[in-house]
């Protein structure tokens, strides 16, 4: 039962903090990634050599919009991206104390076990 015990503690403490960093990568990849391409797309709006249509069809190869209507077109992407800079910026430091959390109870749950 005690080495149960303590099979359980680390694979409980093991999961969450694995979960934590899954989350945490998955956000800030995806961070990256829309904000390069809606850099990417502002470059092919502004390019003045191409024709309205190439620029379009430019724009829908890289991400197809979720909007259908002029500067309405990427709107989703635009506000995705604010939400996710919020997310990044704000829930660094709460998710390292929640980990830390996690890995200082579980090494107290160990501890007592012995006691």
């Amino acid at each position: 039962m005690f080495i149960l015990s303590i099979a359980l503690t680390v694979i409980g403490a093991v999961l969450s903090v694995l979960g934590v960093y899954w989350g945490a990568l998955k956000t800030v990849r995806e961070y990256r990634v829309l904000k390069t391409d809606l850099a990417k797309l502002d470059t092919i709006v502004r390019d003045t050599e191409a024709t309205s249509e190439e620029r379009t069809q430019r724009r829908h190869a890289l991400r197809h919009p979720t909007g259908n209507w002029g500067s309405l077109e990427y709107f989703e992407e635009n506000a995705q991206l604010a939400a996710l800079e919020l997310v990044v910026h704000s829930l660094k430091w709460p998710a390292l104390l929640t980990v830390a959390g996690v890995l200082v109870g579980s090494v107290a749950n160990v501890v007592s076990l012995w006691a």
